[in-house]
């Protein structure tokens, strides 16, 4: 389960006016089982939403939880400080990691929709809350204007991709990078576009497909792809492309391709992939150098798209191309 489907179904606990604990992973060491900002939450009436480990902190953090919930205090844990409470608490990996717990109730839903908006509205937003007591500030984007003493604070997340614990002005913040859905953008419905965006969808991405011939009616694709029937160029502009946005040539047609790249190469897009042997794609390069592309800006083409593992079929092919979406996504904003 995604982030943005564990905070859908945060806020419909509160609306439920159910009481929960919210556990994060604040800080980890060595080979932590999940990374920072991974989520896990805790109901009253028992019932568990995400993860913080592999499941081997879940039982013990479940019963810090419930406890969190009944006393109405924040709590941070720490495991694998020693050997002996690693093996207590099943953390055999050799990593450490950190948790902090707090408490939610129908108070806080406000709070929740506008994290929820932000997946929606594809606007990252970031969430500092103090260690010590749980008091939380909603930092938006860089105009955002806050007291002097928490000047450090608004500078910190000016520079913060990814989520992390701070030292500030003597007190532990937690920032947490609540970041837009990623946009997989899919130029071409042809037979690799419908294991793509199956892939996709388990990723939660929101994914667009793009084609403006009667392709659309030969593949199958479910209500939450939005198709747009537009060429290439015109329909590019009605998404909202940010640097989490993938984008992915399909059609091996150079009317509908070429128009398509030389829109993202101008965009935020954080991956531009492309279809075709290394012929093709060498051929795509010297088309699009003679339209004034410089060889810095090329390199942003991935091409031929995906990882190099003897893809055969179409969804080999659309395994190779999303890992490699993601193997980019991840070394871009570490």
């Amino acid at each position: 389960m995604n982030e943005k489907e564990i905070y859908n179904k945060i806020e419909f606990f509160l609306k439920e006016e159910k009481e929960i604990a919210v556990i994060n992973v604040i800080e980890t060491w060595g080979s932590s089982p999940r990374p920072v900002g991974s989520v896990m939450v805790v109901t009253e009436d028992k019932q568990i939403v995400g993860s913080v480990s592999g499941g081997c902190i879940e039982s013990f953090v479940f019963g810090k939880a419930l406890e969190v919930i009944k006393t109405n205090k924040v709590l941070t844990l720490d495991f694998g400080v020693t050997n002996k409470q690693a093996w207590e608490v099943g953390l055999t990996c050799g990593g450490k990691i950190k948790v902090f717990i707090e408490k939610f109730t129908n108070l806080d839903l406000s709070y929740v929709k506008k994290i929820n908006n932000s997946f929606s509205s594809g606007k990252s937003i970031t969430v500092a809350t103090k260690i010590l007591d749980g008091t939380r500030k909603i930092l938006a984007d860089k105009k955002l204007t806050i007291k002097n003493k928490d000047l450090a604070i608004n500078q910190m997340t000016n520079h913060l991709k990814e989520s992390k614990l701070e030292l500030l002005n003597n007190q532990y913040w937690f920032f947490k990078v609540f970041k837009s859905t990623i946009k997989l953008i899919i130029i071409g419905a042809v037979h690799i576009a419908e294991p793509l965006i199956k892939f996709a969808d388990i990723l939660g991405y929101k994914i667009f497909i793009i084609d403006p011939r009667n392709a659309l009616k030969t593949i199958s694709y479910n209500n939450k792809v939005e198709v747009i029937k537009d060429w290439p160029d015109e329909a590019l502009k009605k998404i909202a492309i940010d640097n989490n946005s993938a984008i992915v040539t399909l059609t091996h047609d150079t009317k509908l391709d070429d128009p398509a790249l030389e829109y993202a190469l101008r965009s935020e897009a954080f991956y531009i992939g492309c279809l075709g042997s290394k012929k093709t794609h060498a051929s795509r390069l010297a088309r699009l150098s003679e339209k004034g592309f410089k060889d810095i800006i090329l390199k942003k083409l991935n091409g031929p798209i995906g990882l190099s593992i003897g893809a055969k079929n179409p969804a080999e092919i659309a395994v190779s191309i999303v890992s490699q979406i993601i193997e980019i996504k991840n070394n871009i904003h570490a």
